[in-house]
């Protein structure tokens, strides 16, 4: 019997579980380190890259997801999954800008801004669900794990905070106009998305206020990264990448297989003025497009060899 490696997806793969979460709309643990790491060169992960993205030799697509049960599993399983893919794209954000040296290059500066703008679309993706959905299923969860719980509670958003908000590494200054336009718009979609799930009514947070004593930050992270399925301990560039590519093979299949806005569980007419600006649509259509982008990246970062395999 192979038993599993709890800190790496590798062990997924010696197990043969090439379906994500183990069944169609399943969910798997994601480990990340406390604090990014640097990166390192593991030529390994190349010959996983294929796999990882579930393609053959061939570059086919392995299988594809069938319709899910019921809006509510679609909708759970986007919730948590893009979530995820979000902790990962602050980390690597995180890592990029506390290691910035001047003179940043184009290249630097370019995947910075893919990194905003693959937030963005898992800020949309997540927020796909109908208000129904997330006002009878997803708030109340949260609700149960925490009265008062908060995004700002999210361990790798603290060091990315600023940068969202356009303060910029120094190294980075005269050359991140695309980058701080990708945090203007970023913010726009962040808005929409509140104002779309929750329009009349405050934030868990703020809902919550005076009521019970406050626990320490770093126990609200973990409150944080235990409803999301994420677990920290030492990974290596190598293994969050691995973990990353999982994650974006899934929900492309999912929105293809789907699309962003369901036909059985539309929300589309619920998006609010700033949701329908032309640029946040863009985004919307080309979600599948940014997460090879940021999978090529990270396969860079972690396996230069890979760089050049087909999205």
């Amino acid at each position: 019997m192979t038993t599993l490696n709890g800190n790496s997806t590798a062990g997924l793969l010696e197990a043969a579980v090439t379906e994500f979460g183990g069944r169609a709309y399943g969910l798997e643990p994601l480990v990340l380190p406390p604090d990014p790491v640097p990166g390192s060169g593991d030529a390994h992960l190349a010959e996983r890259y294929g796999e990882l993205l579930g393609k053959g030799a061939d570059a086919e697509p392995l299988g594809a997801l069938g319709a899910p049960e019921s809006a509510e599993q679609l909708f759970w399983f986007r919730w948590i999954t893009g979530h995820q893919l979000t902790f990962m794209v602050w980390q690597e954000l995180g890592r990029r800008a506390a290691e910035a040296a001047a003179p940043a290059s184009p290249d630097e500066m370019a995947a910075a801004a893919r990194l905003v703008r693959g937030y963005s679309a898992m800020l949309l993706y997540t927020a796909s669900c109908t208000r129904d959905v997330y006002q009878r299923v997803i708030r109340p969860s949260m609700a149960l794990h925490h009265p008062g719980f908060s995004g700002a509670w999210a361990r790798d958003y603290g060091p990315v905070r600023a940068l969202l908000r356009g303060r910029l590494p120094a190294a980075w200054d005269g050359r991140a106009h695309a980058l701080l336009q990708e945090c203007t718009l970023n913010e726009a979609v962040h808005e929409g998305v509140a104002a779309k799930l929750v329009p009349d009514a405050p934030s868990l947070l703020q809902a919550s206020a005076g009521n019970g004593r406050t626990l320490p930050r770093n126990v609200l992270a973990v409150l944080f990264d235990t409803y999301f399925l994420t677990l920290r301990a030492p990974s290596s560039p190598s293994d969050i990448a691995a973990q990353l590519l999982r994650r974006v093979r899934v929900v492309r299949d999912d929105l293809a297989a789907n699309g962003l806005y369901p036909g059985f569980a539309s929300s589309r007419g619920e998006k609010p003025e700033a949701l329908t600006a032309p640029q946040v649509e863009h985004i919307e259509h080309a979600i599948p497009q940014l997460l090879g982008d940021l999978a090529r990246d990270a396969v860079r970062r972690s396996a230069p060899a890979a760089a050049s395999e087909r999205r």
